[in-house]
């Protein structure tokens, strides 16, 4: 009987699928005089509960009711613009993989597909489900173009070139202007380099003319620069002594004098990380912790690295695994000279009594909570942490009565290493790291519209490409501004801003300092979705992270908070193959790489150990680079992943 029933369900699924009638779009793609597009969006966070269907979300029903300026590329008026209107279909909560399968094998799909569930758009293409748009985006989207022609590892994401160099765009992507918002990083205990790091008596002169056409100083560290009596790039130290004050509300008035030896607030370098390690070992000492495991200066994850790179691209980038370089090269970097740089380090580290010294068998943590116990006890220095530790939070659970008063944490980025290695290791910037795409998803246009009228595809094109100016963007990352609310016509009246007391779903103001601020004015306690086109899945999102965006976002975060993740987010990790490949490699050659990559992590947690703590001997390391290549075929895989990268030129 279940089973009789789940069949009559799955037919009924099929059935409702096949007569639903999209609106603008038959089996054959004609012309539809209203300009309507249908749409599949993976979900609808409205609906439901703020209303029945997509089309009621305030901000899409302010976009149906807008014209397309086609000369212009922009938003137009009723004299000057061709109307465009989008209908949607959102499939049950819990059965969207089901009905984007059964709309793909039965041929009754809508105009535009949400990417959501398209990792290889050009399977999709070559299967006839989605069509070619290089023309219209060529043609209609010059802001598009514009942003990905300064843009190039995204560029190389979103579009395929010919190996005659013309360039093809098949879906318009949906695109991060900054680092995706952090959850985590690196952290460090702030009060402690306050209360036990000495200043060093020079620290990098960033107004030098050295330090300014290089970004470092001739020599470093400042031990090395001593010993060759070269102090270029450096100046004395104006600080001799730390002092912090918490301030009525620590985690948003917290002030200290700390500078690093690279002459920064914050830790830049290697040699900064090392000299904070020597304070938090004296920091251990004095409070009793030498003899307990669960206290160290620095923690890592078990198998001595991180699969997503982080620390390990601090020694001339790559992550470990399949990497490639600025002129586009694939490289195994675990078999390179900046791995073994990586490895060295960690092993002086281990010998100076800064690294947990039972890091290996730490197994059950996962590699953002590496030794809870310790952490939270405040037995650990620096360590992998999430937005919450950062502040005051520890201070609750801290087993020394003044960390219970004083502990404060605080994020670093990825170090830039200046100590180790040559110059081919030194002073580059991570490149290879924890950090969300920058393209996510997108929406493709299915071979439905193929017959639609060249002024139809003309005002589609135009909306796409308005989402990548500012004021686009601003729509599409956060909702309607107080003039677009006023604007429009609501159905039947009903005005979902009005009924949840908003004039506008954000503010933009410029600060004091001429900074532009967003701040979201719909309260926490709502779907902010259900305001929102974000679903929309096609555009330029605003993150509000990075140096460069230009701009910030108040998500009411606290001060230390705010600082914490712009400091997670002060590099982008471009230097991994499979950020480029993932969603393009199939078939045995996928198989290859995934079979490569397993097997290697599995037998590196066994490997890499040893190696940190009894030393990266000659033999060792030849012996281990052998086993990659006759074992686990890393030059094969290597071969395989250029081809894709060829094809793409990420970088």
């Amino acid at each position: 009987m279940r089973a009789k029933k789940m069949l009559s369900l799955g037919l009924a699924a099929v059935m409702g699928v096949s007569a639903l009638g999209f609106a603008g779009c038959g089996s054959d793609g004609g012309e539809s005089a209203d300009s309507t597009f249908s749409w599949w969006v993976y979900t609808d966070d409205g609906a439901g509960t703020y209303y029945d269907t997509l089309e009621d979300n305030p901000s899409v029903q302010w976009l149906n009711q807008q014209y397309w300026d086609t000369e212009n590329h922009t938003l137009g008026t009723a004299d000057s613009g061709s109307e465009l209107h989008f209908t949607f279909q959102t499939p049950i909560a819990g059965a969207e993989q089901d009905n984007f399968n059964t709309m793909i094998s039965t041929g009754e799909y809508p105009d535009l597909l949400d990417m959501s569930l398209i990792a290889n758009p050009m399977g999709f293409y070559d299967d006839g489900v989605i069509m070619e748009i290089t023309e219209y985006v060529e043609k209609y989207m010059p802001d598009y173009v514009a942003y990905l022609d300064a843009n190039p590892t995204i560029k190389s994401q979103v579009s395929r070139t010919d190996e005659d160099g013309n360039v093809h765009y098949y879906y318009v992507a949906n695109i991060l202007d900054g680092p995706e918002l952090p959850w985590g990083g690196f952290v460090y205990r702030r009060d402690w380099v306050v209360q036990y790091a000495e200043p060093t008596d020079y620290v990098w002169d960033w107004d030098s003319d050295y330090v300014k056409e290089n970004g470092h100083p001739e020599v470093t560290p400042l031990e090395k620069a001593k010993e060759q009596n070269n102090l270029n790039g450096w100046k004395q130290n104006e600080v001799t002594a730390f002092t912090a004050t918490d301030g009525e509300d620590p985690n948003n008035t917290y002030t200290d004098n700390v500078i690093f030896p690279s002459g920064t607030s914050d830790p830049l370098t290697i040699s900064d990380w090392e000299w904070m390690f020597e304070a938090f070992n004296k920091a251990i000492e004095e409070k009793g912790f030498a003899e307990d495991s669960n206290a160290y200066a620095v923690s890592m994850y078990y198998p001595g690295y991180i699969v997503t790179g982080d620390l390990v691209s601090s020694f001339g980038g790559g992550g470990g695994y399949w990497s490639v370089d600025e002129d586009n090269q694939v490289y195994f970097s675990g078999a390179s000279e900046n791995f073994r740089t990586y490895l060295n380090c960690l092993n002086n580290w281990y010998e100076q009594g800064w690294l947990d010294d039972v890091f290996e068998t730490r197994t059950g943590d996962a590699f953002y909570m590496v030794n809870m116990n310790g952490t939270n006890m405040g037995k650990v220095g620096l360590w992998y942490g999430l937005t919450g530790t950062i502040g005051t939070t520890i201070r609750a659970t801290c087993a020394d009565p003044t960390d219970q008063q004083k502990a404060f944490v605080m994020s670093c980025a990825c170090p830039i290493n200046d100590v180790y290695g040559t110059a081919d290791q030194m002073y580059r910037e991570p490149d290879t790291f924890y950090q969300g795409s920058r393209v996510s998803g997108g929406v493709a246009i299915s071979e439905k519209c193929e017959g639609r009228s060249e002024e139809e595809m003309a005002a589609l094109f135009t909306y796409f490409n308005w989402l990548f100016t500012e004021e686009g963007s601003d729509f599409h990352s956060f909702g309607l501004n107080a003039d677009q609310v006023a604007s429009t016509e609501f159905a039947d009246g009903e005005n979902l801003y009005e009924e949840y007391g908003l004039d506008a779903a954000y503010s933009k103001e410029t600060d004091a300092e001429g900074n532009v601020v967003y701040r979201s004015l719909i309260d926490t306690s709502l779907d902010g979705n259900a305001f929102m086109p974000g679903r929309l899945t096609a555009g330029l999102t605003k993150t509000g992270v990075g140096e460069s965006v230009g701009y910030s976002i108040d998500r009411g975060y606290s001060a230390i908070t705010q600082q914490g993740t712009n400091e997670w987010a002060r590099y982008e990790s471009i230097g991994a193959v499979s950020t480029y490949t993932d969603d393009i490699m199939d078939g045995e050659d996928r198989e290859a790489w995934d079979k490569a990559y397993n097997e290697i992590y599995q037998w590196w947690g066994t490997v890499l150990p040893p190696m940190i703590k009894d030393g990266v001997t000659d033999e060792a390391w030849n012996s281990m680079v052998d086993k990659l290549r006759n074992d686990y075929n890393i030059d094969e895989v290597t071969e395989i992943a250029q081809r894709y990268i060829d094809e793409i030129q990420p970088r």
